[in-house]
C-alpha cells in the first residue's frame, strides 16, 4: 500500500505533458501492479460480521441466513489463508513423523503473495476471531452489560460450527511451523478458545466428534512438542485437550503419555518441562479416563517411566519425576495403581536408593513414595522381605534425613509413623514349598 500511495502521488504531482513518455508507462504499470499486490494481500473478507451490534436471533430469517452463510464463507477463507501460508509442495514435518498439507500452491488470487504478508493477514484474522468467541461466551453468561457491543450465543455457536467446518483446527496443526512467531500465538490462543468454548455454546458433541474423527490432528501436536521451534505451542494445545474426556481417553489410547515420558528425559530443558506439564494435565485432568487406562497399561507405562529416576538422570529430571509419581499414586482415583506399584520390589528398590542421595528434595520427593511400600497391610513376601532385611539401616537413615523437618509437623509426623512402623515390623510369613 505504501508503494501504492508514492506511485500514485508521483502521478498526481509531476504533470503528464512533463514527463517522458517511456517513464509515464513505467510509473502508471508499476501503480497498477501495486494495486494488484494489495488486492492479492488483502482477501477482502467481511470480518465485520463476527462483530456485528445486531441481534442475529432477531432479524427476518433471509438475514440470519446470509449472516449464517457469511460466517462460513469467513471460515473457509482463513482456513484457505492459513493452507496457502505454506511453501510450494510442503509438508509439514516434526522428526519422523509426517503430516502432509493440503497446501500446493502459494499465491493469491493468482499474484505472488510474499509469506510475511500473508501471514500478517492471517496473524489479524485469527485475532478477531478470537475476539469474537471470548464475546460470545462472555454474553452467553451475561459478563457484559453492553450487549450490542457482542455476539449473542447463537452467533458465537454458529462461528465455532463453521471454523470446525471449515478445518481451521486441523490447518492450524498442519501449517503452524509455517506461521510467523505472532501467527503461531494467535493460532494457539484461537485452537484453544475453541477447545475452551464449544462446550459452554452447546457444541461440545460436534467439536468430539471433529477431533476424535480426526485422530492425526492429536499425533502432529504430540510429536510436535519434540520441534525446538514449535514445542511450546504444541504443549500448551495438547494441554487445552484434556478438558474433554473423549480426548484424554484418545491420547492415552494412542501411546501420549510413554511418548511425553520419552521426552521429559530429554537434554532439552524447556522440552522435558513442557513434556512433564503436559503429561501431568493428561493423567490427572480427567482421573475417571485416565486411571482405568493407565491400571491397563501399567508394566508398559512404569518401567518406562522409572528411568526418569535413575542416578543418570538430570537433577531437575529426577525431582519433577518423583513429584508427579507422588501425586498419581496418592490420589485415590489411582488406587489400583497404586496397589499395583506398591507391589513391585524393583520399586521398591529404587525409591531406597533415591532416599541415600545427598540433595535434600530427592530425598523428600523418594520418601513420600516409600511411605506408601511401609504403610501397606498387604506387603507382598518380597517387598516384605526387603524392607525386614534393611528395617535398622532404614530407620538409621530416616531419623537423619528427618532431623531438618522440625518445623513441618505433619511431615515429622509421617516420618515418625514411618520409623515406628520399621520397628515393629515382623518376619515375613515362610514361603511354602511347592511339591
Amino acid at each position: 500500500p505504501s508503494r501504492l500511495r508514492i506511485s500514485q502521488t508521483s502521478l498526481h504531482q509531476l504533470h503528464p505533458d512533463r514527463l517522458p513518455e517511456p517513464l509515464l508507462r513505467a510509473l502508471t504499470a508499476r501503480a497498477v501492479r501495486a494495486t494488484t499486490m494489495a488486492c492479492a494481500v488483502d482477501p477482502c473478507m467481511p470480518w465485520d460480521i463476527f462483530t456485528s451490534s445486531a441481534d442475529v436471533d432477531d432479524l427476518p430469517a433471509a438475514s440470519a441466513s446470509r449472516a449464517a452463510k457469511a460466517t462460513a464463507s469467513c471460515c473457509q477463507a482463513l482456513s484457505e489463508a492459513i493452507s496457502r501460508s505454506a511453501p510450494t509442495g510442503a509438508a509439514a514435518r516434526f522428526g519422523t513423523f509426517v503430516l502432509p498439507s493440503v497446501v500446493t500452491r502459494a499465491k493469491w488470487r493468482g499474484s505472488e503473495v510474499s509469506s510475511e504478508a500473508v501471514h500478517q493477514g492471517i496473524s489479524e484474522a485469527l485475532r478477531r476471531l478470537q475476539e469474537a468467541v471470548g464475546a460470545a461466551e462472555a454474553a452467553d453468561h451475561g459478563g457484559l452489560q453492553e450487549r450490542r457491543a457482542v455476539e449473542t450465543p447463537a452467533t458465537g455457536s454458529r462461528l465455532i460450527a463453521s471454523l470446525l467446518l471449515a478445518n481451521v483446527p486441523a490447518e492450524i496443526v498442519a501449517c503452524l511451523g509455517c506461521l510467523c512467531f505472532e501467527a503461531r500465538k494467535d493460532a494457539m490462543r484461537l485452537f484453544t478458545d475453541i477447545l475452551k468454548y464449544a462446550p459452554l455454546l452447546g457444541a461440545e458433541k460436534s467439536l468430539v466428534e471433529y477431533f476424535t474423527g480426526r485422530p492425526m490432528i492429536l499425533q502432529f501436536l504430540l510429536e510436535g512438542c519434540a520441534h525446538s521451534s514449535v514445542f511450546a505451542h504444541c504443549a500448551q494445545m495438547l494441554r487445552a485437550c484434556t478438558s474433554h474426556p473423549q480426548l484424554v481417553e484418545a491420547l492415552l489410547r494412542s501411546g501420549a503419555a510413554s511418548r511425553l515420558v520419552e521426552l521429559a528425559g530429554g537434554s532439552n530443558f524447556e522440552i522435558s518441562s513442557e513434556a512433564f506439564a503436559t503429561l501431568r494435565e493428561i493423567l490427572l485432568a480427567q482421573t475417571a479416563v485416565s486411571a482405568p487406562i493407565l491400571s491397563s497399561d501399567f508394566y508398559e507405562f512404569f518401567p518406562h517411566f522409572n528411568l526418569l529416576l535413575g542416578a543418570d538422570m538430570d537433577y531437575v529430571v529426577r525431582r519433577q519425576a518423583l513429584r508427579l509419581l507422588g501425586d498419581v499414586l496418592l490420589d485415590r482415583a489411582f488406587r489400583e495403581v497404586m496397589l499395583a506399584y506398591i507391589a513391585e520390589d524393583r520399586f521398591l528398590q529404587i525409591h531406597m536408593n533415591a532416599m541415600r542421595e545427598s540433595s535434600r528434595a530427592i530425598q523428600l520427593g523418594s520418601f513420600h513414595v516409600f511411605k506408601v511400600f511401609v504403610a501397606n497391610p498387604r506387603k507382598p513376601h518380597n517387598v516384605h522381605s526387603i524392607l525386614y532385611r534393611n528395617r535398622h539401616r532404614l530407620v538409621k537413615l530416616l531419623l537423619v534425613v528427618s532431623a531438618d523437618c522440625r518445623g513441618d509437623a505433619i511431615l515429622a509426623e509421617d516420618f515418625s509413623r514411618v520409623v515406628g512402623m520399621l520397628e515393629s515390623l515382623g518376619a515375613p510369613p515362610m514361603k511354602r514349598a511347592v511339591l
